[in-house]
């Protein structure tokens, strides 16, 4: 089983904290330094996923969290696909469609 140095520093920090030797505070800063990096989605990309996946735009926002008229702008590219969104698009839907 191989581990990276960082998932290893994560997995005793949390033992630590578990622990009570830690604050959780500082088990937060662990916590966004394994978060994996999130790739940008370009509007067109956006509307790609959504239709390959056959959702409607209130379907797609409601597993994002976020509201369709939200998702209609990001579709339009009148706002910049923010990293929540990223993240739950990346970590939610295929990108293959």
């Amino acid at each position: 089983m191989t581990k990276s140095i960082l998932e290893t520093v994560h997995q005793t920090a949390r033992g630590l904290s578990e622990a009570g030797a830690m604050e959780i505070a500082t088990l937060r800063e662990f916590n966004a330094l394994c978060l994996p990096l999130v790739k940008g989605y370009s509007a067109a990309q956006i509307q790609k996923i959504r239709i390959g996946n056959k959702a409607s735009q209130a379907v797609f926002a409601a597993c994002l969290n976020t509201s369709a008229s939200t998702v209609q702008k990001l579709a339009a590219g009148k706002e910049k696909n923010q990293t929540t969104h990223r993240k739950s698009c990346s970590a939610s839907w295929s990108t293959r469609a």
